[in-house]
């Protein structure tokens, strides 16, 4: 076959298969895993395609930064479907960990910098808040519907994924002493919604 006849593989797909790639190497083997030829070689692709694609190492993994959010902000979504808001806080806080569980390696490099030195783009920060913004409409239909008393949706939305990275957080580490951690994890969302509840509001 002529250099002519040769069919290139598609630029969209050759990003795609190096995504594909690089975030099975990190969920399987962990940050370190991310260089540039490991990446390449996983893909079938040459390592220039990496900097063709992403300019950078950097570049592909603030990448997987902005798909891990994205991933995150689509699950949370899910939850925004249910008309009860309270079940659908406590709905969105069961995907919150349940994505972070099944992908711990992503939720390390979302929230724990498990990269030395690494600065996400403007990019990935916004996918970021698009994530706490699903959030945040919830607590704020809670409050407008008065499922919630009173108080500040922002300082609500904030405490209670606080408390749910926080409990993720311990399981990650293998600090989580409770004997059935599901069990545990509803038990911390109902906390929660009862204190949320309560008539005090809590507000900045």
């Amino acid at each position: 076959m002529s250099e002519a006849q040769r069919v290139r593989t598609p630029s969209t797909e050759v990003e795609g298969l190096l995504l594909e790639a690089a975030d099975a190497l990190l969920e399987a083997e962990g940050p370190d895993s991310l260089s540039v030829r490991r990446i390449a070689r996983e893909a079938g692709v040459a390592p220039m395609g990496v900097y063709n694609h992403f300019d950078s190492k950097s570049g592909i993994i603030d990448a997987l930064l902005g798909r891990a959010f994205d991933r995150l902000h689509a699950t949370l979504e899910e939850a925004r479907l249910i008309a009860d808001p309270l079940e659908a806080l406590l709905d969105g806080g069961r995907r919150y960990r349940e994505l972070a569980l099944a992908r711990p390696q992503a939720y390390g490099l979302m929230f724990m910098r498990v990269i030395p030195g690494f600065e996400p783009s403007d990019a990935s920060k916004h996918a970021a808040l698009r994530s706490f913004g699903s959030l945040l409409a919830n607590v704020e239909f809670a409050v407008a519907s008065r499922a919630i008393p009173d108080g500040d949706p922002l300082v609500i939305s904030q405490a209670f994924w606080a408390a749910m990275h926080g409990w993720v957080s311990l399981e990650l580490l293998e600090m989580c002493f409770v004997a059935d951690g599901d069990a545990g994890a509803e038990a911390l969302r109902r906390i929660l919604i009862q204190g949320l509840r309560a008539e005090e509001p809590l507000s900045s």
